[in-house]
């Protein structure tokens, strides 16, 4: 119920941003509100603690994204705030985004891998992804050392795992399926 009710909010944004020929902007300042959330947890527990009223909540909102973030945002905020609906700001956010990229024909792909990989790497999977699925590819890199080794790429709602991990937990299947004779 609760991410249905982010979606509409997201979707209202999106149309709003689309009526006033604003998508990149509004992108562009979600991201920055996204990212200031995801680096400063004490943000997120501000935010959604239940003693900390409405409107110091929207005022902490204003002093840290003032003159950062448009009107309109701010508006999301103040609306999210006097629904009580604090705790999926983040989702609705994050929902814009995607809706914003599949918009703009981008698909983000997270790659995986045991080490970090190179740019030179990076730039060779965009294009070999951004070939065969026709659409721009943005790269989210991140490292697993579980993998041993190789790559697993997610990617619209498909997974290239190539990774050492996923070939020895192939063969060892594969060595359990063996009936010695």
């Amino acid at each position: 119920m609760a991410q249905l009710a982010a979606g509409r909010y997201a979707n209202a944004l999106f149309d709003l941003a689309l009526e006033s020929s604003k998508l990149d902007v509004f992108e562009e300042e979600i991201k920055l509100v996204l990212d200031t959330m995801k680096n400063d947890e004490k943000f997120l527990l501000v935010l959604n603690h239940p003693q900390i009223s409405g409107e110091e909540k929207m005022d902490i909102l204003e002093k840290a994204f003032k003159g950062r973030i448009s009107n309109e945002i701010m508006g999301l905020f103040s609306v999210a705030l006097r629904k009580n609906r604090e705790a999926q700001i983040v989702d609705m956010l994050q929902i814009f985004v995607k809706k914003a990229e599949k918009y703009k024909g981008i698909e983000t792909a997270f790659v995986i891998s045991a080490t970090p990989l190179s740019d030179k790497q990076i730039e060779s999977i965009k294009e070999k992804l951004s070939k065969n699925l026709n659409k721009r590819i943005f790269i989210q890199a991140e490292v697993d050392e579980s993998l041993l080794g190789g790559v697993c790429i997610k990617v619209a709602g498909h997974i290239i795992d190539g990774s050492i991990k996923r070939q020895i937990d192939d063969l060892k299947k594969q060595l359990l399926n063996i009936h010695l004779a």
